[in-house]
């Protein structure tokens, strides 16, 4: 059991990357060395489930440590209200200095390639990024505090962004709180043609809820329009070549003699379909979309160890404030793990709940999914025998003890949720929604 003196933390997430394609858990096809490797140094949980599996909803609960319908940050296109507290501030009250690199999606409409305000960048000290959508991941471009001149990423975004975060990580000083968010690998996916070619060379494994192997994954505004396989060789190209850089952000750390000081978290927003199901993108109930991948590597914490703890979105504020030494959040929802990354025993939460077009909740093998406005239920699934969910027993009369009991647990968190939203100031919604800005 130990605790570091104010320690770094250096939190990576990239985008639309679902626990199911990584091959620490599980997946037979994906090369990812450098995730592997840090996978076999740090603390491994195998049930970690976003709050909401789009884009911005994930990232209103990763900083106010609330859940969507608190803060009113329920859809693409919106922002945090200004009456929330955050985490970069609570970091910023600690004496950290707080860097933001990479995709923001949370200053608000319009959800495009564009310059992030200062004031709608959640506290963060430092800032370079853009509010998201690089349809062409090979034309991306990056702001600073110039809101008239982007800085044009040279070749891949990935790698570019991956030389401008080791570099910030050159000047930052110490202790310091460093976010770093790739855009990859979410669609449209065009990883460099070496990183392709690795996918090119076999037959993909396809998961027993692929219901159409010919699927056609066709996206217009996106320029995509190519079936599964073809899907499956991109997007798992565009994951080795994060694998990559995730490799370079964690050499730069060696390199600066901050290895033995430094927390680093691997996570996604939420996952990808990927064919499953009949399905592509994200937004559903499905563990595909909601299973997140997290690992946490504690210098002097836990080593090698895999968790079945159940992990949701809402826990990283109280988690990470735990671990670098911070006083807790009063209005943050979640629950600290940071006795578990140091090694330590501790009580583990019994449940996740998930939410956005339909509402979601995993307890011990049962996932209950149910529609958001009464919690009518939908599906449940036995995750344990039915891990790909192809059984739904939602007509079950042998089943009807178990639906009732989560359906009623589950009107009972929405119900106290909503109750502590308190005077919280509803994020304003966008006038329109473009569906392509949702998914």
């Amino acid at each position: 059991m130990t605790k570091l003196d104010r320690p770094n933390l250096l939190f990576v997430f990239p985008d639309q990357l679902g626990a199911t394609w990584l091959g620490c858990y599980g997946n037979p096809d994906v090369r990812t060395p450098h995730i592997d490797r840090f996978a076999r140094k740090g603390l491994l949980f195998e049930q970690a489930y976003t709050a909401s599996p789009v884009c911005t909803p994930f990232r209103g609960t990763l900083f106010t440590g609330r859940y969507p319908c608190q803060t009113g940050v329920v859809e693409n296109g919106l922002h945090i209200p200004d009456s929330e507290v955050t985490l970069a501030e609570l970091f910023n009250r600690g004496g950290y200095h707080t860097t933001y690199v990479g995709k923001w999606h949370l200053s608000g409409p319009p959800g495009s390639n564009r310059w992030v305000p200062p004031q709608a960048r959640a506290g963060f000290q430092e800032f370079l990024g853009w509010e998201s959508h690089h349809v062409d991941h090979w034309k991306g471009l990056i702001w600073d505090d110039d809101p008239g001149h982007p800085i044009h990423m040279p070749g891949h975004e990935t790698d570019a962004l991956t030389d401008m975060a080791c570099h910030v990580l050159e000047k930052l000083r110490s202790p310091f709180c460093l976010f770093v968010a790739y855009q990859s690998p979410h669609p449209p996916c065009s990883p460099p043609s070496d990183f392709l070619a690795m996918y090119q060379e076999k037959e993909p494994s396809f998961r027993p809820n692929v219901i159409d192997k010919g699927a056609w994954y066709r996206r217009p505004v996106w320029d995509c329009d190519y079936g599964l396989r073809t899907f499956m060789e991109r997007y798992y190209g565009e994951i080795s070549q994060f694998d990559r850089a995730f490799g370079r952000l964690l050499a730069k750390v060696r390199a600066l003699g901050l290895a033995d000081n430094t927390i680093t978290v691997l996570t996604s927003d939420h996952g990808e379909m990927m064919g499953c199901h009949g399905l592509f993108g994200k937004g559903v109930m499905y563990e595909e979309s909601v299973h997140v991948p997290l690992i946490v590597c504690h210098p002097a914490g836990s080593q090698g160890v895999n968790t079945r703890a159940f992990f949701s979105s809402v826990d990283f504020m109280p988690t990470l404030l735990d671990l670098c030494g911070l006083p807790p959040a009063p209005t943050a929802e979640g629950l600290s793990y940071g006795p578990l990354v140091r090694g330590e025993e501790q009580t583990f939460r019994d449940a996740v709940f998930m939410q956005y077009r339909d509402l979601g909740m995993r307890r011990k093998a049962f996932k209950l999914v149910a529609e958001a406005g009464a919690c009518n239920p939908t599906a449940l699934y036995d995750l344990v025998s039915d891990p790909y969910e192809q059984d739904n027993l939602i007509d079950r009369l042998e089943y009807v003890q178990v639906i009732d009991g989560l359906q009623e647990e589950l009107k009972t968190w929405l119900r106290d949720v909503s109750a502590r939203a308190g005077d919280t100031q509803q994020a304003s919604r966008p006038s329109s929604i473009d569906p392509e800005e949702i998914l």
